[in-house]
């Protein structure tokens, strides 16, 4: 049974997540352009699912804080499996949590099978 002291840390360990995940937002925002984006500039991906810089969008998996983006199709491919992905991302210098790779990856792999079977 939980204690009150594993309320409190799960309340302290929940505060910095989203903490962590407002940061990531707000530069995604700057990246594409602010509030006054050029007319070139992509916008802001939506957010399906969030894990620290990593977001689940529509496009597939992106980092929030670096351009980089794993397609959906890519995601559901049969061959490349959680071990691709996380040995081409986990020495790349923007990664900061390689647990959030892993956390994005595979509930995009969830909700782009979902998406894909409507």
């Amino acid at each position: 049974m939980p204690t009150k002291a594993d309320l409190k840390a799960e309340l302290q360990r929940l505060q910095v997540e989203n903490e962590r995940a407002t940061l990531a937002r707000a530069k995604s925002h700057d990246m594409h352009g602010g509030d006054d984006p050029a007319p070139n500039e992509e916008p802001m991906p939506e957010i399906i699912a969030q894990f620290g810089d990593w977001a689940v969008t529509p496009f597939g998996v992106e980092c929030l804080t670096f351009p980089y983006q794993i397609q959906w199709d890519s995601l559901l491919d049969p061959v490349t499996e959680d071990k691709f992905w996380l040995e081409k991302i986990y020495d790349k210098d923007f990664v900061t949590n390689l647990h959030d790779v892993a956390e994005a990856i595979r509930t995009g792999r969830h909700i782009h099978r979902y998406l894909q079977s409507q």
